[in-house]
C-alpha cells in the first residue's frame, strides 16, 4: 500500500512539474517574427506606413512579434516584393495598389481616372463597403488585404515642355506602372506609354529613353526627378491607394488575437499615410530645385479625354460598383 501510495505522490508531481514546466515554456516562448518590406525612397508614404506598422505591432502587450523591416531598391522591384509575399518568402508588404492589381484585378477599379473627388473621397471609398468587398477577392491569390492607406494622387511629369492641356501630352515618351488602365489611360491621351518597373525611370529619363513619367509628389521629390525633369503638371490624373498585404499561409497560421494584432498594426500605418500632408512641402523643394510647376490645369479636359474609355472600365468592373463609388460621400 505505502509502495502505491509512494506511485501516486511521484506521479503526482511530475505531472505538477510538466504543467508548471509548460507554463514557464510558454511564458519564456519566442516571439513570432514577422518580415515587412516595401520599395520607396525614404520619406515617402511607405515607408511612413510600414515604420507605423512597426511600432504599433512590436509594441503590443506580451512582445508576441519582433519586426524585420526592409526597404529599397536592392530588394527589387515592387513586383518582386508582391511575388515574394505571395510565396512565403516575405510575410507583409507595403505595395503600390496599382502593382498589387496585377494579381487582384478588382483592385484596379481605384486607379480608373479621374475616379475621386478628393482624398476625402477615396478614403471613404476604400474603407467602406466597396473596399471591404474587393478585400474578399485576395485570399484566392495567396494574400490577406490588411488596410489600404493613400500614395497620394499623380502627376506627370516631361523634359520636353510645360503640359497644359491634353494635346500637350501626345507623342511624349511616358514611364507608366507596369497596369493595363495605366497604359489604356495614357494611350487615350496620345503619349508614348512604355510600361517600366520603377528602380529603371532615373536611368532612362536620364539618358532620354523616357520624356517624361507620371507618381505622386512626394515621389517625384524623393527620386530626385528634378535633375532629369525640367515640367510637372499637378493632373492629379490617378489616385494611388498603398496596399498592405499579407502571406495568407503565414495568417492563417496565427491565431485570432495575433491575426487582429497585424490588422490593427495596419490599420494604424495606413491612418498614417492617409494623415501625412507632404505635398506642399515638396513642391517647395522641387520649385528650388529649378522645375517649372504647372498648378492650374484644367482637369475636366483631361478627364473628358478619356471619356471614351468609359465603356472599357464598365465591362471590366460592372457599371454598378463604379457608380457606387463615386456616389459615396
Amino acid at each position: 500500500m505505502r509502495r502505491r501510495l509512494r506511485g501516486y505522490l511521484i506521479g503526482g508531481a511530475l505531472i505538477t512539474a510538466a504543467a508548471a514546466l509548460a507554463l514557464v515554456n510558454a511564458a519564456s516562448a519566442s516571439p513570432r517574427l514577422i518580415s515587412v518590406v516595401f520599395n520607396s525612397q525614404v520619406q515617402n508614404p511607405q515607408q511612413i506606413g510600414a515604420d507605423v506598422f512597426r511600432q504599433k505591432l512590436t509594441a503590443m502587450p506580451g512582445k508576441h512579434f519582433v519586426v524585420d523591416e526592409r526597404a529599397g531598391n536592392a530588394l527589387g522591384s515592387e513586383a518582386t516584393i508582391l511575388t515574394a509575399t505571395r510565396s512565403g518568402a516575405a510575410d507583409v508588404a507595403v505595395l503600390s495598389g496599382a502593382i498589387v492589381s496585377a494579381v487582384v484585378p478588382e483592385l484596379s477599379v481605384f486607379d480608373i481616372p479621374f475616379l475621386f473627388r478628393d482624398e476625402a473621397h477615396a478614403k471613404a471609398v476604400m474603407q467602406g463597403p466597396v473596399g471591404a468587398q474587393i478585400a474578399a477577392k485576395f485570399a484566392d491569390k495567396g494574400l490577406v488585404l490588411l488596410a489600404l492607406g493613400k500614395q497620394g494622387f499623380r502627376n506627370l511629369t516631361n523634359s520636353k515642355r510645360p503640359v497644359r492641356t491634353p494635346d500637350d501630352i501626345k507623342g511624349l515618351k511616358i514611364r507608366v506602372i507596369p497596369n493595363d488602365t495605366y497604359k489604356m489611360t495614357f494611350q487615350a491621351l496620345g503619349a508614348d506609354v512604355k510600361p517600366m518597373d520603377f528602380p529603371l525611370v532615373y536611368a532612362a529619363l536620364k539618358d532620354g529613353r523616357l520624356d517624361g513619367q507620371e507618381n505622386p509628389v512626394p515621389t517625384i521629390a524623393s527620386s530626385r526627378f528634378s535633375e532629369v525633369q525640367k515640367y510637372l503638371t499637378l493632373t492629379g490624373h490617378f489616385f494611388a491607394p498603398i496596399a498592405f498585404v499579407a502571406n495568407r499561409a503565414m495568417f492563417e497560421q496565427l491565431d485570432a488575437a495575433d491575426q487582429q494584432a497585424l490588422i490593427a498594426a495596419a490599420k494604424a500605418g495606413a491612418e498614417a499615410t492617409w494623415q501625412s500632408q507632404m505635398d506642399a512641402e515638396k513642391l517647395a523643394e522641387l520649385r528650388k530645385e529649378g522645375m517649372e510647376i504647372i498648378e492650374k490645369v484644367d482637369r475636366q479636359a483631361f478627364a473628358n479625354a478619356v471619356k471614351p474609355l468609359e465603356p472599357e472600365f464598365e465591362k471590366r468592373f460592372g457599371k454598378e460598383l463604379i457608380a457606387a463609388i463615386r456616389s459615396t460621400q
